[in-house]
């Protein structure tokens, strides 16, 4: 096993390192593709190499104008930064000549410079690969430690904190878009009256929704994918005011006809409105729970890994008007 790092001498050359880390990051943005039901996106920067750009490809099975899923643990966070293998030595030589000229402000400076020339010398017509630490969004975070590390090629030792498809799951679930609770009430919204239960219903089956991250490096010998699945699980319904009994229901959502339907028709738990809005409306929450799983293939239908991720979130808003009864005196 070889391991031979590329790292800066000076804290003044770690820090111009990132800021051009962080220029080629911003200059990436644009990459990322519509997030619709089939579409890909290269992360920003594809299969190419270059600081700080990742090579991951991501493809996604959700719907068009989806929201990001958000954790229902409130403290998951994406994976952070990563080692992932972008340079054969003579790209890497190549690449360090480029950032040279380019200058400190731009590139890197002399002492940094030499180092690297010191290490890309040392590795000369060697077989294998430099590996890179690459943040996902932030380049302090690859602020310090090495920035490259040497894999002989066929060396089943990866460095730590290299790429694996549980990284891959997590920056997947970080990707996922999720469609907002499609909930249609009974009476509708601008029609609703004290006294009377609020029956739920979908206007539409949810269906699950996935994302897939991909890694291929045919000349590091890497082909890796993860794929992050939620499905939907339960609904529950806040009334948006204390003039409400129950305040809240929580329905199980239920697999019919290709999708997941909720129905509460009959249900033990309906909101009444006990007081009117007035002239006014009560904002009404759905929030539907999803169940989310991964597994280290590019399907859905893998088999799910263990220690699965948080639960996701979606969550919409909706003004409720609600009347007094009309009676007829006679």
């Amino acid at each position: 096993m070889s391991r031979r790092s590329l790292t800066h001498r000076t804290r003044a050359g770690a820090t111009v390192s990132v800021l051009a880390c962080g220029l080629l990051l911003a200059s990436a943005g644009g990459a990322v593709a519509d997030r619709g039901t089939g579409t890909t996106d290269t992360g920003g920067g594809g299969t190419s190499g270059g600081d700080g750009i990742s090579a991951v490809v991501y493809a996604y099975h959700s719907p068009e104008g989806g929201q990001p899923m958000t954790s229902s643990t409130g403290n998951w966070s994406p994976p952070v930064c990563w080692f992932e293998p972008r340079y054969t030595n003579d790209a890497l030589a190549k690449h360090n000549e480029e950032m040279e000229d380019k200058g400190p402000l731009e590139g890197i400076d002399h002492d940094t410079a030499e180092n690297r020339k010191e290490e890309t010398d040392a590795h000369k017509d060697k077989d294998g690969m430099w590996w890179e630490r690459t943040p996902v969004m932030s380049p302090r975070s690859c602020e310090i430690g090495e920035l490259w590390i040497w894999v002989d090629r066929g060396d089943p030792d990866p460095p730590a904190d290299a790429v694996d498809p549980e990284i891959l799951a997590g920056l997947a679930y970080d990707r996922t878009k999720l469609p907002a609770p499609p909930v249609d009430l009974k009476p509708n919204d601008d029609r609703n009256v004290v006294n009377l239960p609020t029956k739920i219903e979908f206007s539409e089956p949810l269906d699950r929704v996935w994302t897939t991250a991909s890694l291929v490096n045919a000349q590091a010998g890497i082909n890796i994918a993860a794929t992050t699945v939620a499905e939907p699980v339960s609904l529950r319904i806040d009334a948006g005011t204390e003039y409400a009994e129950p305040s809240s229901c929580t329905y199980d959502l239920v697999k019919a006809g290709g999708g997941y339907e909720v129905n509460s028709e009959g249900a033990g738990c309906n909101i009444t409105y006990r007081k009117s809005s007035g002239e006014g409306t009560y904002p009404m929450e759905a929030q539907i729970v999803w169940d989310v799983t991964w597994n280290p293939t590019a399907s859905p239908d893998g088999e799910p890994a263990n220690g699965d991720l948080p639960d996701g979130l979606s969550v919409t808003e909706q003004a409720v008007t609600v009347k007094e009864i009309q009676t007829v005196v006679r």
